[in-house]
């Protein structure tokens, strides 16, 4: 598709597809050659997002008085549309990017936007009867593909199965520390080292924040055994394939820290894996910069499951949440994680989850009439997504709960 460059509109847009399919990362300097001084900022914002998700095809053009649209499709297939308007210095004044929602009536046209995503995918709604997952609808549900940060989960019945047992309080202390916080503490991050938070507050924070740090802390505090019995007593399809179990500390190192271990963890053993642990535990977690937007999954450095699994582990949770475990359904219902109309969603615990190359949603949501349901997907590609495609998802997500027949 050709732009006419004839016109300062034409030129613009010319200039920002070239600027979104450029190898070289978006960057104040080239905007300012784009855009007005006023406008550099917010533009600069907007289309380094974008440039994440490149290549775009250009499959449109209109070009009128001072404006041009370019009609885009993402290379997660999205549809958008790209609205400039040049001022009398020939600059761009204006700057709208739209994204369509894709229409979804079926759970077939769930599949064909996933598809059209590039994604290797997964997803499953269930209705859930006396703690059992009872499928509605969905695809590839036995595939186990990267769980991100909804394998705190299972860290999550450790815990309350340790609280049930006695071992461990809800008031148990435990320290920040600052090596601690190197994996990720939004949370807890301006707090000192040396500074005690309780085991309910950290749970909470690991599910509503996706707190790193808590979750290590709570790993720690249970131990990576009470995990690993968390995996088969929640109905985890193969507990041994995360056994020992991983701190975010662990895998962080493998995955994204020096030394590269990631080809060592590729090839290795079990055992030669289970060595690798021991050796990132032992050490500082040093993040490398030039490898944060890379996935590791493509080494096997995740937490991994199945649709299936996630069903089973939130009915196992929200049926263990009795006595000493029923603060579980406030801390899984602190963040709802979607927007839904709350009269026919009453009750809405989420988990989900975003690493490089991996966008993982989950929810047991509880209709107005009483009954429980499963929603989850997880999406895993070669390279990394932000949060546009992010939103993109979410805007399908929502469309398969209006599928669900509420009774």
């Amino acid at each position: 598709m050709h732009i006419t460059t004839n016109t300062p509109q034409g030129v613009r847009a010319k200039q920002v597809m070239d600027m979104l399919n450029s190898d070289w990362p978006i960057g104040t300097p080239g905007v300012k050659t784009l855009a007005v001084p006023d406008a550099v900022d917010y533009v600069a914002h907007v289309m380094d997002g974008m440039w994440w998700e490149r290549p775009y095809t250009l499959t449109g053009v209109d070009v009128g008085a001072g404006t041009a649209t370019l009609h885009v499709i993402t290379s997660y297939g999205a549809k958008q549309q790209i609205e400039l308007h040049t001022s009398d210095s020939t600059l761009v004044d204006k700057f709208i990017v739209t994204t369509q929602t894709p229409q979804i009536r079926t759970w077939a046209d769930v599949d064909a936007a996933l598809k059209t995503s590039g994604a290797r995918y997964s997803y499953r709604v269930s209705k859930i009867v006396d703690g059992q997952c009872e499928q509605l609808a969905g695809s590839n549900t036995a595939a186990s593909l990267p769980l991100a940060s909804i394998f705190k989960l299972y860290v999550l019945y450790a815990v309350a199965e340790s609280v049930r047992a006695g071992e461990v309080s809800w008031d148990d202390e435990l320290t920040i520390t600052e090596e601690g916080k190197t994996v990720g503490s939004s949370a807890f991050d301006t707090m000192p080292e040396g500074s005690r938070i309780s085991v309910r507050t950290a749970a909470g924070k690991m599910i509503a924040n996706s707190d790193n740090m808590a979750t290590d802390l709570l790993i720690n505090h249970v131990g990576t055994r009470a995990v690993e019995q968390a995996l088969a007593d929640a109905g985890h399809h193969d507990p041994g394939s995360m056994t020992p179990f991983p701190t975010m500390h662990e895998l962080f190192s493998i995955g994204w820290g020096e030394p590269d271990l990631r080809d060592k963890w590729k090839n290795g053993s079990p055992q030669a894996r289970a060595e690798l642990l021991r050796e990132t535990k032992a050490r500082p977690y040093e993040p490398d910069p030039l490898r944060s937007h890379e996935p590791a999954s493509a080494y096997g450095a995740e937490w991994y499951g199945s649709a299936e699994d996630i069903c089973r582990v939130h009915a196992a949770l929200q049926t263990g949440a009795t006595g000493a475990a029923a603060p579980v359904k406030d801390i899984m219902s602190e963040i709802p994680g979607i927007d839904l109309d709350r009269q026919k969603w009453p009750y809405i615990g989420a988990k989900a989850g975003n690493l490089p190359g991996e966008l993982t949603f989950s929810w047991y949501a509880v209709d107005r009439t009483g009954q429980p349901w499963v929603l989850s997907l997880q999406t895993n590609w070669d390279r990394f997504h932000s949060n546009q495609t992010g939103g993109y998802l979410m805007s399908i997500i929502k469309q398969m709960f209006d599928l669900i027949p509420v009774g």
